[in-house]
């Protein structure tokens, strides 16, 4: 018999998450209340999972307070274009980050740098039919992600900090900024200010 005491750790049998190679759902959450159909439809049928053969961008953003929520964009970008071909995504955390992950990698393919960087949240958010508002910080995530995708790419080209800050611009005090905890895009500009 199990000692009641000692198992303080304990899943709830009837509550399923997502664990897949790619998608690993942390959070347990209370049913799918505030999700819209739409966004649990993408979910359900999420696409671009994993990382694209031929990758030659990636990024992490993310944060750890309160359970870690992180999502990361692969892509094959053409070079002679600067067009991205295709993309794929890896996340942890909610529901919510899967979703927007998995849309935007949609909105990526076939975009300029210019045209990725247009996306906002408002675009991802109609995309989705919205997400709880206890879950708006993934909507920054994913815009952000697209941005460290892009400077990813770019200092693997042998861009300089003073490209980056022109290409793509950063307020350090912005709510999207503060937001992300973790940006490879902000670690990236910090190691390029140290060389």
């Amino acid at each position: 018999m199990e000692d009641e005491v000692r198992n303080v750790y304990r899943e709830v049998a009837d509550r399923h998450v997502l664990r897949t190679a790619d998608v690993y759902q942390t959070e347990i959450e209370d049913g799918v209340a505030g999700y819209s159909d739409t966004l649990l439809a993408v979910v359900a049928n999420f696409r671009n999972a994993g990382i694209p053969e031929g990758a030659n961008a990636q990024c992490m953003v993310g944060k750890s307070k309160r359970g870690e929520v992180a999502l990361r964009l692969f892509a094959v970008i053409d070079p002679t274009t600067e067009t991205i071909v295709r993309a794929g995504f890896k996340t942890r955390g909610c529901l919510a980050v899967t979703a927007c992950a998995s849309v935007v990698c949609m909105m990526l393919e076939g975009k300029t740098f210019d045209e990725a960087l247009a996306i906002t949240t408002d675009d991802i958010k109609s995309a989705l039919d919205g997400v709880p508002a206890d879950k708006s910080y993934t909507l920054h995530f994913a815009v952000e992600a697209i941005r460290a995708l892009i400077g990813d790419y770019l200092v693997h080209q042998g861009a300089t900090l003073e490209d980056l800050d022109n290409r793509l611009p950063c307020d350090s005090l912005s709510i999207p900024c503060i937001i992300c905890e973790h940006c490879s895009l902000r670690d990236t500009r910090v190691e390029l200010r140290l060389v």
